[in-house]
């Protein structure tokens, strides 16, 4: 099994999105890839990839660049 990483705010929005579907994010995620033709799992195009991710991206606020774990646990022991 591949793994993918996406910020924060994407993993709010995908989990969001696919309760709201009644799915898990991994089905949710497979319902928005094309259909498989005569069988064969369907492959994506780099194009038709920066379509799917551009189409389905979080256009909010993003985390500073100089963001660190540390600030996530600031004042916490």
């Amino acid at each position: 099994m591949a793994a993918i990483q996406v910020d924060p705010q994407t993993a709010e929005r995908l989990n969001a999105l696919a309760t709201a579907s009644g799915m898990t994010v991994e089905a949710y995620l497979q319902s928005l890839l094309p259909a498989p033709v005569n069988g064969a799992p369907a492959r994506l195009s780099p194009d038709e990839l920066e379509t799917l991710v551009s189409e389905n991206s979080f256009d909010g606020p993003t985390l500073p660049a100089d963001f660190s774990r540390a600030d996530i646990y600031d004042g916490h022991a």
